[in-house]
């Protein structure tokens, strides 16, 4: 289903000018017979790949940034982290990656997600961008410390990061078995209110709260850290949500990009 929006349906993420971040939403043609209806660009949820193509050239009309200079992996729940350093985008690097992180100006670094939380990375002293798709694996094994380590190699410092979540699944909706909330309890001891009890017969994840604290440890200052502020599930015509609308629906893509410094004086 081809979009015809003259613009791109998205959330601006509040983070320092000297970076561009968004998360998109599914847009005024989305319906609810058509679970990849609206804005979609990711290409392995079973979507029409003349769908996606559609999206992704709506992408690079918006945001001014070719095709070829914009980063979208094939995400799998690793804790993989690519630095995108050379253009063209190498698209066979970006197998299997769920992080990136860059220094270069005009690169869009993208995640897809559909209740995961996106996360965005800036140090807007050292100009060093990261993005991460951070599912309940990614938040629990090793994929924010690569994130961070990555970026401290290209010259950033945690204590100058700010960080912005897109939207994703609130606590209220995401329900987990035992051995997912014990997962969580075990990587995060000391921390209440990631686990939650008492909402439904099983327990409940906070996951922005969980990648507040992850990131908390890290080096990144707690007030420096903005969370979610939409819920996925809650809001399915807005956006994409797996446990709304099936795993075999579009995702939400999260977009940011360091625009040339002379723009940012300007």
């Amino acid at each position: 289903m081809p979009m015809t929006d003259s613009l791109l349906p998205a959330v601006g993420l509040e983070l320092p000018a000297c970076v561009r971040a968004f998360s998109t939403e599914r847009g005024a043609e989305a319906s609810s017979d058509d679970p990849y209806s609206g804005f979609n660009a990711c290409h392995y949820v079973g979507d029409d790949p003349e769908h996606v193509a559609v999206s992704r050239s709506l992408l690079s009309a918006v945001t001014g940034i070719p095709s070829e200079q914009i980063a979208l992996p094939r995400q799998t729940h690793s804790d993989r982290v690519a630095v995108v350093d050379a253009l063209p985008v190498d698209s066979g690097a970006l197998e299997g990656v769920d992080g990136l992180v860059t220094v270069l100006p005009e690169v869009a670094l993208c995640v897809n997600t559909a209740d995961c939380v996106p996360v965005v990375l800036v140090d807007a002293v050292a100009h060093v961008l990261g993005v991460a798709h951070c599912g309940w694996r990614g938040i629990v094994n090793s994929l924010l410390p690569n994130m961070i380590e990555e970026m401290v190699r290209l010259g950033a410092n945690p204590s100058e990061m700010d960080v912005a979540m897109g939207p994703a699944i609130g606590t209220e909706c995401f329900e987990v078995g035992e051995e997912v909330a014990f997962q969580f309890r075990d990587a995060f001891p000391d921390c209440e209110g990631i686990v939650v009890d008492g909402l439904s017969e099983r327990p409940h994840v906070d996951l922005g709260a969980a990648v507040r604290e992850r990131l908390v440890v890290l080096g990144v200052g707690r007030g420096r850290v903005k969370e979610p502020r939409f819920c996925t599930r809650c809001q399915p015509e807005r956006f994409f949500s797996a446990r709304a609308l099936g795993i075999g629906s579009g995702r939400v893509l999260t977009c940011a990009f360091l625009p040339l410094r002379a723009e940012v004086r300007g």
